[in-house]
């Protein structure tokens, strides 16, 4: 009985056995990182733990990560760069109050007016424009066709357009017109004829006319 008895392990040593047996699996899962730090994989809380190799330190804090004063610049950076364009909106819309109570337009609905809005003096990279469908109320495309593509001339062009190249077409006709309006400048800057030049004509008909009816005279 005693023979057995000693042979059999003591909990101390099986306790020492299972704390082997974890560590053995832990340093399976230890990486090394910056400097002595390692950081362990600890099954039983399923998480890190870091382990300094030269002071024997262990602590779940990463001593590798940046302390939580250094994030603090960046954090009020931040905070100032995104107050910044609240503070404009803010100032637009007192603007837009104050312009639409000196034009006796309550307050509460001067973004309605477009006029107000584009008086305001919003930046432009605040401001869009759209278009909206009339019967369904959705966003329509900035180029979708409006009202006047129901016109008598927006129908006429495109069927126009079906046979005929009207864009040249149209091109020629304003040369032409340009071309008029500068040759009517330039005919209020000639001068008058005068009487010498007025006879000096006369003589030159009378003698074509006397070319032409020679035959007769032969």
């Amino acid at each position: 009985m005693s023979a057995s008895r000693s042979a059999s392990p003591t909990e101390e040593e099986v306790q020492e056995q299972d704390e082997q047996h974890t560590e053995d699996a832990t340093t399976a899962h230890a990486f090394p990182t910056a400097g002595s730090w390692q950081a362990i994989w600890s099954p039983q809380h399923n998480a890190y733990y870091f382990y300094n190799s030269e002071t024997k330190e262990t602590t779940w804090v990463n001593p590798l990560q940046p302390a939580a004063s250094e994030s603090e610049p960046s954090s009020s950076s931040s905070s100032t760069s995104q107050s910044g364009p609240s503070t404009i909106i803010d100032s637009h819309y007192a603007t837009l109050q104050a312009n639409a109570m000196a034009q006796g337009i309550d307050p509460s609905l001067a973004h309605l007016d477009p006029s107000l809005a584009s008086s305001s003096g919003v930046p432009s990279n605040l401001m869009y424009t759209a278009k909206f469908n009339a019967r369904t109320g959705a966003f329509a495309k900035v180029d979708s066709r409006d009202p006047t593509h129901l016109s008598e001339y927006e129908r006429a062009k495109r069927m126009s357009e079906f046979y005929f190249d009207v864009g040249a077409w149209e091109s020629d006709v304003e040369a032409r017109n340009r071309a008029e309006i500068e040759a009517e400048g330039e005919g209020k800057k000639r001068k008058r004829p005068t009487k010498k030049d007025l006879e000096r004509f006369k003589e030159q008909k009378k003698l074509k006319k006397i070319a032409k009816t020679a035959w007769l005279r032969t």
